[in-house]
């Protein structure tokens, strides 16, 4: 049964933002301006300049080094490194002066088209190295597709980043995208999801290293019984930025979304940003949405800034909420875990560990759920539980 939810008669708009490939459209970001309030911008602003001129990241799918112009043909999966010229967008146009500013200046694309059923999960090796670079991936599943796609991104540099993706009605997409870089690097990235009718996409982020990633996404179900799923992961250090923003529009009827992202921090001004807004527009009966955010905080100097919104344009829905938790270890917790004979450091290693684990599964990418704890193992042995 639905949920009348009533609006006073009011025939509001629906939910929009400034859209535009233009990037005059969007200034050089203020410290005061709502969307980059919480945003370090003199440590990112050579990824907002009218010109970035380090080329293009390398690209490396299934294993094979991709060079401009080189295709590899893995299942149903068909990888092409390709210039841009003549691609039709799969998404709407940037939201932002990151996103603008990345999608002038692209000069490399990785097509990657998926037809039939791919049940194995492909890796793709993303590697930025040098400073002010463009990268540019395009994921589009099509009609009654399914596939698993884990974009893996490496290296020091500083990346300015767009990710299209689109599933086609009927299609069920994964991907993932692992932010695993060095100290030093620098990214910012725009996500655009589009979903088609009765298509399933699972998304995930995994961050985790770095100087200052702020990933912005953007998703849109124009289609009835779209089914989204946006699950993210971070893991904030002393002195890292890791902001992650997210707009969700919902515009057909008997749509779906859940967020669920979760993070932990440790160390003198390690600071992680999370915001959410879903938009539920006017013709958009039915809709089904919930998000959530979490954030553990191992000791003194960690900041957490979590925003979750709500806009509903309709009083026909199924239900939408949200909530935002942070907190510190669970005292009796600690307590049950040590009354069996695990050491204080220990048991906080796997409360933290138990906190990020039933997210990962639910990625269900088991090589990538090793592989991302024993990371956050490393980071909790250099940090406030050695």
């Amino acid at each position: 049964m639905s949920n009348e939810v009533t609006l006073n008669n009011v025939a509001a708009p629906a939910p929009t933002r400034l859209k535009s490939t233009n990037i005059a459209d969007f200034p050089m970001p203020q410290a005061r301006e709502e969307a980059w309030r919480f945003t370090p911008i003199e440590r990112l602003e050579e990824l907002l300049t009218e010109e970035l001129t380090g080329g293009s990241p390398k690209y490396s799918f299934a294993g094979k080094d991709l060079e401009l112009g080189s295709s590899a043909d893995h299942g149903g999966i068909l990888a092409e490194l390709k210039e841009p010229l003549g691609l039709a967008p799969l998404s709407d146009a940037p939201f932002d002066r990151a996103g603008a500013a990345g999608w002038n200046n692209i000069e490399q694309t990785l097509n990657l088209t998926v037809e039939g059923d791919n049940p194995e999960i492909l890796f793709v090796d993303i590697s930025a190295e040098a400073k002010a670079m463009v990268g540019h991936v395009r994921v589009r599943a099509l009609p009654n597709s399914h596939a698993i796609v884990v974009l893996r991104h490496t290296g020091g540099g500083t990346l300015n980043e767009t990710v299209e993706i689109k599933a086609e009605d009927g299609a069920k997409l994964d991907v993932v995208s692992l932010q695993d870089w060095d100290t030093g690097a620098k990214h910012v990235a725009t996500h655009e999801i589009t979903l088609g009718r009765e298509a399933e996409v699972k998304h995930g982020v995994i961050t985790l290293g770095g100087d200052v990633v702020r990933i912005g996404m953007g998703a849109q179900l124009p289609e009835e019984h779209a089914d989204l799923n946006l699950l993210g992961l971070y893991f904030t250090d002393a002195g890292q930025h890791q902001e992650h923003r997210l707009f969700i529009e919902h515009v057909a009827s008997s749509s779906k979304s859940r967020v669920t992202y979760k993070g932990a921090l440790q160390g003198q001004a390690a600071h992680a940003v999370w915001v959410g807004d879903v938009g539920i527009g006017p013709q958009a009966y039915g809709t089904d949405s919930y998000e959530l955010n979490r954030n553990l905080v191992l000791g003194k100097g960690p900041r957490v800034d979590s925003v979750p919104n709500l806009e509903i344009h309709n009083g026909q829905i199924e239900g939408a909420g949200h909530a935002s938790a942070t907190g510190r270890f669970d005292d009796e917790q600690l307590f049950y875990l040590m009354s069996r004979g695990i050491d204080p450091v220990e048991a906080k290693r796997l409360v933290v560990k138990a906190f990020y684990a039933e997210l990962l599964n639910e990625m269900e990418i088991p090589q990538l759920t090793d592989h991302v704890l024993e990371l956050v193992d490393s980071h909790l042995s250099e940090g406030s539980l050695k």
